[in-house]
């Protein structure tokens, strides 16, 4: 009975130090692969745009997303088509300001680190103007044509950025 206690302690101590160790045991063994752009799930990206927007119930249609993510920034590329309503719940809420498009901005925001897919042509909007903003240490940057419902969402984030503000999960 007395050797109990030192043992669930020995126990608690050791299931601690494995804890603390096993993020840069698996950093060792399994890096993350730099710069490799991943498609996600259209369903899957349709629900989180519609949590995102604000707007469950919006119909969020030919939605693609791809993701990349490095040690220093993750960036997310989002295209879509939805009703002109859920966008401009999702451009309120988060506050996003109305900015002149030109190709500077074209080739710096949304061509800068574009993924390598087909569908990502923002360009192709055919819009003079985009919408900018910052949600919770993310920028984001919204081009949107309201008569094809079409839209173009860059969505980034710093790693050391992201750790300060979301207590250490950057997304």
């Amino acid at each position: 009975m007395k050797y109990i206690l030192p043992f669930v302690m020995a126990i608690t101590i050791l299931a601690g130090i494995v804890l603390a160790v096993s993020p840069y045991a698996i950093d060792i063994f399994f890096p993350i692969k730099e710069n490799v752009v991943r498609d996600a799930d259209s369903e899957a990206a349709e629900d989180a745009l519609g949590v995102w927007f604000l707007s469950p119930d919006a119909n969020f249609r030919d939605v693609e997303a791809a993701r990349k993510r490095s040690k220093t920034k993750s960036t997310a590329w989002f295209v879509f088509k939805v009703k002109r309503d859920a966008v401009e719940r999702f451009i309120g809420a988060k506050k996003l300001v109305q900015l002149d498009l030109n190709d500077d901005i074209l080739n710096t925001t949304f061509y800068a680190s574009t993924p390598p897919r087909d569908w990502w042509h923002p360009k192709s909007l055919g819009r003079k103007s985009y919408f900018k903003g910052e949600d919770q240490g993310r920028q984001l940057a919204l081009i949107y044509n309201a008569e094809t419902e079409e839209g173009a969402l860059v969505t980034s984030i710093s790693a050391n950025r992201g750790n300060k503000q979301s207590g250490g999960m950057a997304q």
